[in-house]
């Protein structure tokens, strides 16, 4: 199953995952690294969508439709 999800590096380097309008709800996540951040949210979903600890969802179940939000331009200081 896909779930949308938006990646984005954050200003501290850190990389932030969200999903939203699914059936696990809205999940946000944030790790060090891009590979960090994705497994983090793989695990978070498929842990919202077990139904009970007996049943076990897949890896190959939970798959993240990424999304990358296109850069903007930096605009100086706001001050």
């Amino acid at each position: 199953m896909k779930f949308p999800a938006t990646l984005k590096k954050l200003i501290d380097g850190k990389y932030q995952i969200r999903s939203i309008g699914t059936v696990a709800g809205e999940v946000t996540v944030v790790a060090d690294t891009r590979e960090g951040a994705i497994a983090r949210a793989t695990d978070e979903i498929r842990y919202r969508i077990e139904w009970c600890p007996c049943s076990a969802v897949s890896d190959e179940f939970v798959e993240l439709d990424l999304r990358e939000p296109t850069p903007l331009r930096w605009r100086g200081s706001v001050f």
